[in-house]
């Protein structure tokens, strides 16, 4: 109840009722953004089986895109003019749980990814693994097959920052409701759950279709489009494509390829058979990481307390009956005449033992025990010396395949370098094999044996593990020491080919490998069998050590020693007796009171003073001097002209 208690109580329609309620006019409802998934077919919408794209990173079935391109002539999304030449077979790869993910980096794709694929190869990666090891690093080569590429081969798929390309209602087919004609579905309810193959085949029985398919190596739908695609393909390669004649006997060619195919044959059998692009044949699915999951016990998931434990498998028990009677593999007992590392290292004289700051115990046993020998002398227990370089060392592997440089980070892991360099001059590593081999993981050696149980190193059976922030398995490249658990380093080490940061502080990482990456890129295409060995030997030949900070520190410790020894003998004495020419000048210098043999001359004040040595005093000047010098006129001084004010030259 108030004044304007019927303020709003109008007798009239206001814009907005009119508009909203009654029969005014409204505006048009668009519709909800629709955005393709990356992982679907830009003509049927629905997930791919056999991928293939378009220079603008359009991504199709190649079902789908085949039968529309021959009909069209035109691009489904763009609609511009476009050929079965002008796609690329796309290779995706997938994680243990199925999902599509980059293989150089192990991210799984999502609609926020930035995916691109490599033209050459047809490989798909996430756009930062392209970006850091290619672009940036300038290294236009394949991160898988190490194919060269330029940058116009770069495919960018899916761009987080350009949704106008995903955008379905934009679509060329979309617009102009372009679509290919399906098969006639059978009207029978038997049909509703068959496949189109299926329907096709039953459909097509004894009839001309039907030889025509079998003649052609069958396969449905699916094979038929490979084939296509494989004869475009073959006649674009050939440079025939201008002329019916070429392409016609190209395709003739192809299909009686096809035709000496088994029947059933997979659609990359068949494209293989036609001769075609070796991009056309589908991904080899392979799990390229390793089946086991990485821990401590990365390298040998084997129990080998048990008894007969060892690798599994026949080949693994015949390379544990060659390592039992290959020559290193028994360790040195007593009856042993081979030495290990540790002890050929000692005898070369690179070791240096110091005494620590503990005792060895011997006073304290032989004061509270009745049996130990009587000890009043507290010995001080002695350690290695370990040498500290700040530089870094270089070695060169020799093997079958070719030669791979290594920078070693002896300034940041001294102990690990210092038993890779030693092991390595000692000719440990000469005829060793790489024993296991993981594509895309890394390829392992350093086991004189073979069989990935045995190695030791210079300071024993093992040594603890070294582990730095600085050093990452980040890379390819990395040089890392393998182990079955902490502290159980010894002389096997392996090489990644991919970043591996699931390994870090794990295994100590001590080098990397800065020359031949063709090497070990040859190393990673060897075939291995089902436990991961090379079925092609791939042998470590030699080593060469161009810098070694540990040898020049030795060095520089032995000359310092050498004119110490030197010194002290000069003090004592010992170098006059042996005739050397230095010796009375040390003498004099370190001791001048000993050459002086200075008796008294006199007694009282100044009595080792020798009158004979002194300076003779001036003698006293004669009367007729004296008067001669006061007759004369004393000299006067001379007088220095002034320079005055006019002049300024003597300033």
């Amino acid at each position: 109840m108030g004044k304007k208690q019927h303020s709003k109580d109008r007798m009239y329609l206001t814009t907005t009722e009119w508009k909203n309620e009654w029969g005014g006019y409204k505006e048009k409802q668009r519709a909800p953004f629709k955005r393709l998934p990356f992982h679907c077919c830009a003509i049927s919408f629905t997930p791919f089986d056999d991928p293939v794209c378009s220079d603008d990173g359009t991504v199709m079935d190649v079902v789908n895109v085949v039968p529309y391109v021959m009909r069209y002539k035109r691009h489904p999304v763009t609609g511009q003019a476009m050929q079965l030449k002008d796609l690329v077979k796309l290779n995706f790869h997938k994680n243990a749980d199925g999902e599509y993910h980059c293989p150089v980096m192990n991210k799984v794709f999502t609609e926020h990814t930035h995916i691109v694929a490599v033209k050459p190869t047809g490989n798909v990666y996430c756009w930062e693994a392209v970006e850091e090891l290619n672009v940036k690093a300038k290294n236009w080569k394949d991160l898988l097959t190490d194919e060269p590429f330029t940058r116009k081969d770069i495919i960018h798929i899916q761009d987080p920052l350009n949704l106008q390309q995903r955008t379905i209602e934009l679509f060329d087919h979309v617009q102009k409701d372009l679509h290919v004609e399906a098969e006639a579905e059978e009207d029978a309810s038997v049909l509703r759950n068959m496949s189109d193959d299926m329907k096709r085949v039953l459909g097509a029985l004894q009839t001309q279709e039907a030889k025509d398919a079998f003649e052609k190596g069958g396969g449905g739908r699916r094979a038929e489009a490979a084939r296509l695609l494989a004869a475009a393909k073959a006649a674009a390669g050939k440079g025939g494509a201008g002329t019916s004649k070429a392409a016609g006997d190209t395709t003739a060619s192809a299909s009686g390829q096809a035709a000496a195919v088994a029947p059933g044959a997979s659609s990359s059998a068949v494209a293989m058979a036609a001769g075609g692009d070796w991009r056309l044949r589908a991904p080899q699915r392979s799990n390229d990481m390793p089946a086991f999951k990485p821990g401590a016990l990365t390298w040998d998931t084997d129990d080998h307390l048990k008894a007969g434990a060892g690798p599994k498998g026949k080949k693994g028990a015949a390379a544990t009956a060659a390592a039992a009677s290959a020559p290193g593999a028994a360790g040195p007992g007593p009856g042993s005449s081979k030495l290990t590392p540790q002890q050929r290292y000692e005898a070369a004289g690179h070791v240096k033992w110091i005494a620590s700051f503990t005792s060895a115990g011997g006073m304290s046993r032989s004061f509270t025990s009745t049996v130990a020998n009587v000890n009043t002398k507290a010995d001080r227990q002695m350690k290695r010396f370990e040498r500290n370089p700040s530089k870094k060392g270089y070695v060169r592997l020799h093997t079958n395949l070719g030669d791979l440089n290594v920078e070693l980070h002896c300034d940041i892991a001294p102990r690990t370098c210092e038993n890779f360099i030693a092991l390595c001059g000692l000719g440990y590593y000469d005829n060793t094999i790489f024993h296991r081999s993981i594509k895309n993981f890394m390829i392992q050696g350093g086991d004189p044996t073979g069989t990935g149980l045995g190695g030791e190193s210079i300071y024993g059976k093992t040594f603890k593990d070294e582990v730095d922030s600085r050093l990452v398995h980040n890379g390819r490249g990395i040089l890392s020491m393998a182990n079955s658990g902490p502290a159980t380093n010894g002389s096997q080490f392996f090489i990644t080919f991919k970043s591996c940061r699931h390994l870090d502080y794990k295994h100590s990482v001590f080098g990397r490998v800065v020359g031949g990456m063709d090497v070990l890129s040859a190393m990673e295409k060897v075939a291995t069998d089902e436990e991961d060995r090379p079925l092609e030997e791939i042998k470590v030949t030699g080593a060469t050590v161009f810098t070694n900070p540990y040898q020049e520190m030795e060095d520089e410790e032995k000359a310092e020693e050498e004119a110490g020894r030197k010194r002290a003998a000069l003090e004592s004495g010992e170098a006059a007796a042996l005739g050397d020419p230095d010796a009375k000048f040390g003498k004099w210098f370190s001791n001048p009171a000993a050459n002086s043999a200075s008796q008294p001359v006199r007694s009282g004040v100044g009595k080792y003073l020798n009158p004979a040595a002194l300076p003779a005093p001036a003698a006293a000047p004669s009367r007729a001097d004296e008067a001669g010098a006061a007759a004369a006129p004393p000299a006067k001084k001379a007088k220095v002209a002034s320079a005055g004010l006019s002049n300024f030259d003597a300033w």
